[in-house]
């Protein structure tokens, strides 16, 4: 099943009828522009529906398509980002691919309430943050400093939406329409050249260049190189994401391309498995599940090498090559083609398998999560190996070799997320980085690190490419965004000298549970606390410090009355404390001037530490 690009292209006709210089702004213009770069496009019958209302998950997609990661989104989610977003729902991927860039948030409850209407404080904010904006940009409450700075830079022409209406679907092809002439956060780039279209001879906007041509592909790289895959040479090349240059280009690349502008936009995706099922059926296969993740088979390509007549057997492990979407778009046998995964490892369980000779067999299995953010399941049956283990899986004529990797980094210096760098060492665009604690591991962005200075004993992992370049990198609990937060209610420890017994009560992410043990304890107490978990219990708890005396609060930090300011996690809860009672409550309601609020971190922020819980208290 192919999937389209959000960058569907408009037809001749629009063509045709688009103005060389079209800083005017009108309605066609727009809605041509917009309608290109996907954001917002018509029904089945072409109505726009501009006077409908936008959703979050609406919103979700336009912020995608906007973005240089528009050709990387696959539509069909593999994961519930929130609760009330399970992984069948259509916006799915787009609604993590947004909350994980930091874009948008959700909600305190751990909701993402996909189908509210987005507001005009909440888009413009988002927009603003595609330009490169932080929290740290804005001063006063929120959405004060966020909807003047949108103003200040043109992003509110032509939209009369208060901060807290509705945007409707035509106010939103403004905004988008608006963004492609604004420049970038500390950049003289404005954002239409961030997404690879140019400028005009009097500086504006490029339009033509946008709507012109089409997106071929997908190709792939051969042994003798792009140029026999392309038959041109590109002018521009972008490579998982980022801008590139074709010397970057290798074998066994996924190609797009459009010769008419020498654009390309390469992929080097790639993921080695068990071939474990094909749906509906290995003759017409639309798609195979490889190491426990099903993929989308698109292509004469992929389907005719994982179909009946292509060799590559149920039970066999195999190489899939990976498209614009995460799409299958070729497969080879792993003998040919290996991907080495790394990970930590989350789980263990045994799962159904079908040998290559059709034979039905049960293995013990890991679960790991890789630095991509995916998890993997594959058969493993060495002792040893537990959560929490740093694992490299390879593939070789043998089958699948599980081996455990020692913790020990090769990378230290201080971050820059603007140079790309760690020390002295760059960071590969599109690099993968993991931050992994005692049981798993959660996916992080350079930015998230930015400012921090790493040691040797701060990396787990790092690999390199042939330039020198990370491109995968595992921290060794650096951050502490693996782990849960709450308030731990009550603890019970008691020992005798023969025996020890625990019993406690806590709140985490706003539920409350409890757990006892007859042979352990936790050394807890009551009060904010972090959560180790290993599933859904919790194996050791670790109490958070409180921030002296809050004297400020943004939606983005704290400070204490000595004017040290402490960032705020993205998934911060608070807590309204009421008559001995805990209740979440939006984060949004929180102020000084009604509530009495004390904050709770883990470490300070120039160690990767964040204020994880906020408790608040009705000021009499």
């Amino acid at each position: 099943m192919k999937k389209l690009l959000c960058a569907v292209l408009c037809t001749a006709t629009l063509l045709s009828a688009l103005p060389v210089q079209a800083a005017s702004g009108d309605q066609t213009t727009i809605e041509q522009v917009v309608g290109a770069l996907g954001v917002i496009t018509g029904d089945e019958n072409g109505n726009l529906n501009l006077s409908a209302g936008v959703t979050r998950a609406e919103f979700a997609k336009m912020l995608v398509c906007a973005s240089t990661l528009k050709d990387t989104v696959s539509p069909a989610g593999n994961a519930s980002p929130f609760r009330d977003v399970p992984y069948t729902h259509w916006a799915a991927s787009y609604i993590k691919t947004a909350v994980g860039q930091g874009w948008l948030t959700g909600y305190l409850d751990g909701s993402y309430r996909p189908d509210n209407n987005v507001t005009t404080a909440e888009a413009a904010t988002a927009v603003l943050k595609l330009l490169g904006y932080a929290a740290t940009d804005f001063s006063g409450a929120y959405p004060e400093g966020q909807m003047a700075l949108y103003k200040s830079l043109g992003l509110g022409d032509g939209i009369s939406s208060s901060a807290t209406g509705t945007m409707s679907r035509q106010n939103c092809m403004r905004l988008f329409y608006n963004l492609l002439s604004v420049k970038s956060k500390d950049s003289e780039q404005k954002y239409i050249e961030k997404l690879g279209y140019k400028l005009d001879g009097d500086g504006n906007p490029d339009y033509n260049d946008l709507l012109q041509g089409t997106m071929d592909g997908p190709v792939v790289v051969g042994a003798e190189g792009w140029q026999a895959a392309l038959g041109f040479t590109p002018s521009t090349v972008y490579r998982n994401g980022s801008v590139s240059s074709a010397d970057a280009l290798q074998a066994y690349d996924v190609l797009y391309y459009s010769a008419e502008r020498r654009t390309v936009w390469a992929y080097a995706r790639r993921v080695t498995g068990t071939y474990e099922k094909a749906s509906p059926n290995k003759e017409a296969p639309a798609s195979v599940t490889v190491a426990g993740v099903e993929y989308t088979v698109s292509g004469s390509m992929a389907t005719a090498a994982l179909g009946t007549e292509g060799g590559l057997a149920i039970g066999s492990n195999i190489t899939l090559l990976l498209g614009k979407n995460g799409e299958a778009v070729m497969a080879y046998p792993s003998s040919d083609l290996a991907s080495d995964l790394v990970g930590v490892v989350t789980a263990k369980g045994t799962q159904e398998y079908t040998s290559a000779n059709g034979a039905s067999y049960t293995s013990q299995t890991i679960t790991l999560t890789a630095p991509d953010g995916e998890s993997y399941t594959v058969a493993c049956n060495k002792t040893g190996i537990g959560v929490g283990s740093l694992v490299r899986v390879t593939y070789d004529s043998s089958g699948t070799n599980v081996t455990t990797l020692t913790r020990s980094g090769s990378v230290s210096g201080k971050v820059s997320a603007s140079a790309g760098r760690i020390g002295n060492t760059k960071v590969a665009d599109g690099a993968d980085i993991m931050d992994a604690g005692d049981t798993g591991g959660v996916r992080i962005y350079l930015s998230r690190i930015d400012g921090m200075t790493l040691d040797s004993s701060d990396v787990a992992y790092a690999e390199k490419n042939s330039a020198g370049e990370i491109t995968t990198l595992i921290l060794n609990d650096v951050t502490g965004d693996q782990y849960s937060y709450g308030v731990v209610l009550s603890a019970s420890e008691k020992s005798d000298g023969m025996s020890v017994s625990g019993s406690y009560r806590w709140l985490i992410d706003g539920v409350q549970t409890s757990q006892s043990s007859s042979s352990s304890t936790l050394g807890a107490s009551s009060g904010p606390a972090r959560f180790t978990m290993s599933g859904n219990s919790v194996q050791a708890v670790r109490k958070l410090e409180k921030v002296k005396a809050v004297a400020a609060l943004t939606a983005g930090y704290v400070q204490d009355g000595e004017g040290e300011r402490h960032t705020i996690w993205d998934h911060a809860v608070v807590y309204l404390l009421q008559n001995n009672t805990y209740s979440k409550m939006d984060r949004n309601e929180l102020n000084l001037a009604d509530y009495n609020v004390s904050a709770y971190y883990d470490k300070d922020d120039a160690e990767g530490g964040r204020v994880r819980v906020l408790i608040a208290t009705v000021r009499s």
